[in-house]
């Protein structure tokens, strides 16, 4: 229980920096050990933004093989996200703990593969999904503990994300990692915590992709896109992609959930810092809609990241090597919230044909 976690973080960008340096590092009974990036230039910066924080002896490396072969035991994969498998696996088959960014795959075959070298190692895999760690998201999850909502027979989440070209289409604008893959893959943030309240997981999926594009400089695949998945539980969820859609300026993750005894959603669009509004039919004399005073921030937790997600993400991960437990968020969870996105994909291209879920036991 006391024992030092040795820490080391691959992939050094805005995102892998921070999360490592201000979160990871941040948590108790770790010791930041070694990084690794291509970039020698990040390496170098990272080590130093470590020792300002007085980490004298962390190791750098730009050859991930040799950054394996140090003495680190927990690793962060925060790199491209077509590398997240790949390096994840490799951490596995070295005997290291992993905590990996997502989409923690991008392909059924990936799937596969990163299944069977977490299986086959004792090391805890935990996928890196913030959003479930989201105070409105925990007060969902246990208002469905306790049945207060009752059966929940459906559930919806949008995220809606527009890309700068639709609020600047006379710009030339950079390619972005997502303007190259469906947005319809990264469905993670939306049907994660859906699944996360539910305890739960898809065994069907289709998919519709429109057929208008109205960003495509900006973002060659398909910018939107709608998945519907059925659960084991039987719930049907239904999620939106909208990067390529005019919408209230910002980014918004709506969530809904519809129970036979209550349902609670996200107050949607600007009027999202107002939390949730529930209907819960087992309180007495209770007419329409009532103000549930919880959003995604945590009390106290001011500008941390994701609204302090992304350290008490750490902190479960840290927690579940500390005292042997398998996280909450594992393989089996990150397969969960990425293939039903791909083969949501695959379904468009096939009239909505239903994709299983297939079994990597």
């Amino acid at each position: 229980m006391n024992k030092i976690i040795r820490v080391g973080c691959v992939g050094l960008g805005l995102r892998g920096a921070d999360l490592f340096c201000n979160r990871l590092c941040a948590v108790e009974g770790t010791k930041p050990v070694a990084v690794c990036d291509t970039d020698a230039k990040k390496v170098e910066n990272c080590i130093k933004e470590l020792e300002k924080r007085g980490y004298t002896d962390v190791q750098g490396f730009t050859d991930y093989d040799a950054f394996l072969n140090s003495d680190v035991e927990a690793v962060l994969v925060a790199t491209s996200y077509l590398s997240h498998a790949d390096l994840a696996a490799r951490a596995m088959d070295a005997g290291k703990h992993c905590l990996c960014e997502i989409p923690n795959i991008t392909s059924v075959e990936q799937g596969e593969m990163l299944t069977k070298a977490v299986r086959r190692n004792p090391g805890k895999f935990m996928v890196a999904e913030n959003t479930c760690y989201w105070a409105h998201i925990n007060a969902y999850k246990q208002m469905y503990e306790q049945g207060i909502l009752g059966d929940v027979v459906y559930a919806e989440s949008d995220y809606l994300h527009p890309d700068p070209a639709i609020w600047h289409p006379e710009e030339e604008p950079p390619l972005t990692w997502r303007a190259y893959r469906p947005g319809i893959h990264y469905l993670t943030h939306n049907l994660g915590p859906l699944l996360y309240i539910l305890n739960d997981t898809v065994v069907e999926a289709s998919g519709f992709i429109p057929d208008i594009n109205p960003i495509e400089k900006a973002h060659p695949a398909p910018p939107n896109g709608l998945g519907i998945f059925k659960t084991k539980k039987g719930v049907v969820i239904k999620i939106f992609i909208g990067y390529g859609v005019c919408h209230i300026e910002g980014s918004w993750h709506n969530f809904a959930l519809y129970g036979s005894k209550g349902c609670v959603q996200t107050a949607r669009g600007a009027d999202i810092t107002n939390g949730t509004v529930g209907v819960f039919s087992h309180t007495p004399y209770l007419q329409g809609f009532v103000h549930v005073p919880v959003k995604p921030d945590y009390p106290g937790a001011g500008k941390d990241g994701h609204n302090g997600a992304d350290l008490r993400m750490m902190q479960d991960f840290v927690r579940c090597i500390r005292e042997d437990k398998e996280p909450a968020l594992g393989i089996d969870f990150g397969l969960s919230i990425a293939l039903p996105g791909i083969l949501a994909d695959i379904s468009s291209h096939e009239h909505g044909k239903t994709m299983r879920m297939p079994d990597f036991a």
